[in-house]
């Protein structure tokens, strides 16, 4: 049996905290500290540090990624030597650390392997919402999801005992254990006589049984494009560089030279190369957002470091940096942490047509 297969069979036994010893290794599971890196983490078991001096600038960026408090596992000989650690970098994608021979690490990015599972929640507030949500299901950020899916509409310090929710939610499960974040695809809120409905349509978007999207922001699309090239994922296979990465951003394919627009207010903190992305503008919004403008062809140089309206020419779309054709890049952070933004792109406020007609009949 091989050494990855001996390391997938021990990680079906792990229990957080538990190290279980077959075949003379052990696994451990560990939890990755405030403050603590791949660089000290290497150092401290004693392994090359070349695996991480040897990545490129943009690999040695993804490797900032890991959170604190994730869980990750590490593979033991009898000696205590690592044999094989896995670090998750997000929810789909983890560093994978393996020993080949004596001594000789090698260093990648896998996917990480999970199973999804449909859950069906239904129950009646006996004490506090978020307590009756965890009691039920140990699922404390189901509770805080569903908090942020009615907010505006529901005060939840005013809900009382005999208020009802209802919801159906994918949840990743991985190891026999529920994994990750969960996707809500349907919930119901019963409060006050009132009955407040929630639904994930197929543009990523929620919406009320009027078919009213619930998207607060006005991130306009930054530009016209033929059609988009790469969604944001957690895990592609990158057509360059021939491994996973992460694509924190949309890409819309089009034609060199056409506009690109700002998505919001804000001002222009950057204009300039960046590794990778080529020609890129970033600009700074209210309430904690940036957004990135990648891959361009040249600069609207009137606009470096001011404050530009929503829809203003910042740039033109291009095919500088690492890229297989024309396009623009645009990724959204939210206080520097990547968020998907086609979940806060509005393209209009209702739902139309036949889209309408067929999401109010579901």
């Amino acid at each position: 049996m091989s050494m990855k297969w001996i390391f997938l069979l021990l990680l079906m036994l792990l229990s957080r905290g538990v190290a279980y010893e077959l075949y003379n290794n052990i696994v451990e599971d560990n939890v990755w500290k405030r403050g603590e890196t791949l660089l000290g983490f290497l150092e401290e078991n004693r392994l090359p540090l070349s695996l991480y001096y040897n990545l490129d600038g943009d690999d040695e960026k993804v490797m900032s990624d890991i959170r604190s408090s994730t869980v990750y596992q590490i593979l033991r000989d009898k000696k205590g030597e690592v044999r094989q650690a896995l670090i998750p970098l997000n929810e789909e994608l983890q560093i994978h650390i393996y020993r080949e021979g004596e001594g000789n690490y090698t260093l990648s990015i896998d996917p990480i392997r999970y199973q999804t599972k449909k859950v069906q929640l239904a129950l009646t507030i006996s004490k506090i919402f978020s307590t009756d949500i965890v009691d039920q299901t140990g699922n404390f950020p189901l509770a805080v999801a569903l908090e942020r899916l009615f907010r505006g509409d529901v005060d939840f310090s005013k809900l009382k005992k005999g208020d009802k929710v209802v919801t159906f939610y994918t949840q990743k499960v991985r190891m026999g254990k529920f994994y990750g974040t969960q996707k809500i695809d349907f919930a119901m809120l019963e409060t006050r006589g009132k009955t407040y409905y929630r639904a994930l349509a197929g543009d990523g978007k929620y919406y009320d049984d009027k078919g009213r999207s619930l998207a607060r922001s006005s991130f306009i699309v930054p530009c016209k494009y033929r059609r988009i090239s790469s969604p944001f994922t957690l895990k592609r296979w990158h057509p360059i560089l021939h491994r996973y990465r992460a694509h924190h951003g949309i890409d819309y394919a089009g034609k060199i030279g056409t506009p690109i627009h700002a998505a919001y207010d804000g001002k222009v903190i950057f204009m300039g190369r960046k590794g990778g992305y080529g020609n890129t503008i970033v600009i700074r919004h209210k309430g904690g957002y940036k957004t990135l403008y990648a891959h361009l062809s040249r600069f609207n140089n009137r606009v470096r470091g001011k404050t530009v309206k929503k829809g203003a020419i910042i740039g033109y779309l291009g095919n500088s940096g690492m890229s297989t054709g024309p396009h623009l890049h645009f990724g959204l952070s939210f206080h520097d942490r990547w968020i998907n933004p086609a979940q806060k792109i509005v393209l209009s406020s209702q739902l139309k047509g036949k889209i309408r007609t067929t999401y109010l009949r579901s």
